[in-house]
């Protein structure tokens, strides 16, 4: 035991254990997995698994160590190592043949969790899949589920282990060909029968292995031969037959697995009617004259869509009035411009590319003036996370998988201030990407952002309406875009539409949003929230922007002055202080993107007019400090007439905390309201300062249909101000903050809310901690909001 704990002091103290361990050192640890102390050996284990691939090589050699207790535990110290052991593959794919169960099993494990590195032992592990012991068939089924495509070879195999005694290794294999998508194809006719499979988890798996082949098959709709398409649908009918007659065995959820991908198929087969027409022609053989008719006007249609592609749009525009034309021989009415076959040409991809390509340009030039955009535009890549794998930066490379599918959704969830808004505004900048490889998929698409609440508007989708109004702004025509120009642009991805701020929406345009429904015709959608978005059972990507590591504020400030072109004005050494003081301001705790951004244009301005600065007291100390030295910024560019800074102070502060009194997250009031309060602050004037914050500070916006509510355009800002303002109320004075304050915040986080009103909180504590006198940590208030965000306040 002495020699373990000696071994594992060194390798996380030492420095000469900073590099890869030698295998004299690791091989004292290996010989531990068999010790008689079973907390010996899980400490050994655990030591191994943490040194990673620097012990690959000596586990690697001990697979063929004589003891089999050795031989197993080694191979169970690889699988935990994920990908870090991918070297060693092929020596686990060797003992895949071990004589020992154990091993074999191990072995098995370990393929599975390096995943896809491991795609060289696939056609062991199709070996494996008969093994004599039942786990080792287990496994070897679900290490092929974890390989995914990569295994595509041994969709037969996985075929027969449907037929196994074992019910676990039916499960596991149907789950594997479930992840092979598409390659799956010719298991789908042994799986029906195994809808009625005595156990229940079988037919679990088999519903989502079937419904992720069908799921396979909706990606690729569009490249579909119409034979296929239809062989798909047949085949998936059968399915949800067997669900609907067998409803005792089969959840709604289950039922919905394929539902959906079916109906997506079915829509698509149904676009397809040129096909059928052109097939009942040739079966029928029409004379001379209707061949003609047949052949040259497509032929014409598709001579334009190479040449002229808009012209098809406009033709079959003036043909729309024309739809009671009488077909000779059959007797019955259909419009002109399906007679004529425009009708089938008008919405095809490559007239749509060239709808968005008319106005591209006129995109790019207007999307940058929205005042949310344009507070935005000096955009600095920060690390996100991205459905559980952290990246330093996010590119469009790592989207790109996101929006090739046929439907896309897209949520970036976080606190205020994190950069959500941020984000999807570049997101937005790379669907219009003049160069292709910069793009988010092949094609352009139109950005359209909803920040306001949707209208509702008699007879029409209060959704489409929104977007109808925001595409006209966008592309600048004096005329609305009509519906079904609109839909199918929305359905085939050629406008992405981003929805900010979508959890601090009222619920009437919450529920107007609902992916999951067949009906929503939004393909490519963004969705901002504090809130990680359910969005009903519809596949997302989950973007989480991740705060700033004090350890590398440094960095971000570098880029974010340069991108300003302001880096020169200071030196290094003025560099260097002012991050020195940043990152005392905020101690250990790693900080929002706007936080940063706000004390960057603090050191710009003290550098701009360095006599005000020492007049209004230098750089801040806090971050309140900070929040409040913005506001004196802004007023101090107020041309003409002005507020002093005082009275800018007491009105941001009251209003902020208005807006997030309700749930204590920022969020909009009403204006009445808050001409109400205003007045009995100070009864001067209460609409001239509220329109002094909104239209010469710009701190607030008016928004609503009857332009009513006001919202806060910075939501940190008004956490801290908010913050601000019940220090100012309460004081120190524990009894108030308990019995007004406290006893919300506490039934809040009770009911799951501690996401939502987090940075709220950690506001509240900075705000004490900097401006009540002899302040500590210690204290009631900020005691009881860490223990509430989990966040260690930091004393100024």
């Amino acid at each position: 035991m002495s020699v373990l704990c000696l071994l594992l002091f060194l390798m996380f103290t030492g420095n000469s254990w900073a590099q890869i361990p030698s295998e004299t050192k690791i091989t004292p640890i290996v010989e531990k997995l068999i010790d008689t102390n079973a907390r010996v050996r899980l400490e050994a284990h655990d030591a191994l698994v943490n040194i990673g691939s620097g012990a690959v090589p000596t586990l690697v050699e001990n697979l063929k160590n004589p003891d089999c207790n050795i031989r197993w535990r080694a191979a169970w110290v690889l699988g935990d190592m994920g990908t870090e052991a991918a070297t060693a593959v092929g020596a686990l794919t060797e003992a895949l043949q071990d004589e020992d169960v154990q091993v074999r099993m191990y072995a098995v494990l370990a393929l599975g969790e390096i995943g896809r590195p491991a795609k060289s032992a696939v056609p062991a592990l199709m070996a494996a899949l008969q093994d004599k012991e039942q786990y080792v068939r287990i496994y070897a089924a679900s290490a092929l589920r974890r390989i995914g495509t990569e295994a595509k070879v041994a969709v037969p195999s996985l075929i027969n282990a449907l037929k196994d005694s074992n019910p676990r290794v039916r499960k596991n294999a149907a789950l594997a060909l479930g992840a092979m998508g598409t390659e799956a194809n010719s298991a789908v006719k042994v799986l029906i029968p195994l809808l009625d499979d005595s156990e229940y988890y079988v037919r679990y798996a088999v519903v989502k292995g079937l419904g992720s082949i069908l799921g396979g098959y909706q990606d690729v709709a569009d490249n579909l031969p119409s034979a296929k398409l239809a062989k798909v649908i047949g085949d998936f009918e059968q399915v949800i037959q067997i669900l609907e007659s067998h409803k005792d065995n089969f959840t709604e959820v289950d039922n919905a697995r394929i539902r959906r991908p079916l109906e997506a198929l079915k829509a698509e087969k149904e676009t397809r009617l040129f096909d059928v027409a052109s097939a009942w022609i040739l079966k029928h053989k029409l004379v001379l004259g209707l061949i003609i008719y047949v052949v040259f006007l497509p032929s014409l249609w598709l001579i334009l869509l190479q040449i002229k592609p808009l012209w098809l749009l406009q033709i079959n525009n003036a043909l729309k009035p024309y739809t009671d034309f009488s077909l000779p021989f059959l007797s019955i009415n259909v419009p002109l411009r399906y007679v004529l076959f425009i009708g089938w040409f008008h919405f095809h991809p490559q007239v749509l590319d060239a709808w968005v390509d008319k106005y591209i340009e006129s995109a790019r030039s207007e999307f940058p003036k929205k005042d949310t955009v344009t507070s935005r535009s000096n955009y600095i890549p920060i690390p996100v996370v991205l459905d559980g794998n952290t990246l330093p930066q996010l590119t469009p490379e790592n989207l790109r998988p996101t929006f090739e599918k046929q439907r896309s959704c897209l949520v970036i969830c976080g606190e205020g201030g994190i950069g959500k808004t941020s984000l999807a505004c570049q997101i937005a900048n790379w669907s219009i990407e003049a160069q292709q490889d910069q793009r988010l998929c092949e094609h352009l698409m139109l950005p359209v952002l909803l920040e306001d609440e949707f209208r509702q508007v008699d007879g029409k989708l209060a959704l489409i309406e929104a977007i109808r109004g925001q595409l006209r702004s966008l592309i600048d025509e004096p005329e609305p875009i009509c519906e079904e120009l609109l839909l199918k642009l929305l359905r085939k991805r050629r406008i992405l539409v981003i929805v900010d701020r979508f959890s601090e929406l009222n619920s009437a345009t919450r529920e107007a949003l609902q992916p999951d429904s067949p009906d929503f015709p939004v393909n490519a959608l963004v969705i901002t929230s504090r809130l990680e978005e359910k969005l009903g059972q519809v596949n997302k990507t989950i973007i989480k922007p991740l705060r700033i590591e004090a350890n590398k504020l440094s960095s971000f400030m570098e880029a974010y002055l340069m991108q300003r072109g302001k880096r020169d004005l200071f030196t290094d050494q003025e560099f260097f202080d002012a991050c020195t003081k940043l990152s005392l301001m905020v101690g250990q705790r790693n900080i929002t993107v706007l936080l940063a951004k706000l004390y960057a244009e603090k050191l710009i301005a003290n550098i701009a007019s360095p006599n005000i600065t020492v007049q209004n007291g230098g750089v801040p100390e806090t971050v309140p400090s900070l929040m409040l030295g913005y506001l004196n910024e802004l007023n101090r560019y107020v041309m003409g007439e002005k507020l002093n800074d005082r009275t800018v102070h007491q009105d941001a502060k009251v209003i902020a905390w208005e807006c997030l009194r309700e749930n204590y997250q920022p969020g909009t009031a009403k204006r009445e309201d808050l001409l109400a309060v205003l007045a009995a602050l100070n009864p001067d004037n209460p609409d001239t300062r509220l329109d002094y914050l909104e239209n010469s500070l710009h701190l607030i916006q008016t928004i609503g249909s009857a332009k009513d509510k006001i919202k806060f355009c910075l939501d940190p800002l008004a956490e801290y101000l908010a913050g601000l303002y019940l220090v100012d109320m309460y004081e120190s004075n524990e009894s108030k903050w308990r019995s007004l304050f406290l006893k919300k915040a506490d039934d809040l986080v009770k009911n799951n809310h501690q996401d939502a009103i987090k940075g709220f909180l950690i506001a509240v504590v900075d705000c004490y901690l900097s401006q009540i006198t002899n302040a500590k940590d210690s204290d009631l208030v900020p005691q009881k909001l860490s223990k509430l965000t989990g966040v260690v306040p930091m004393t100024p």
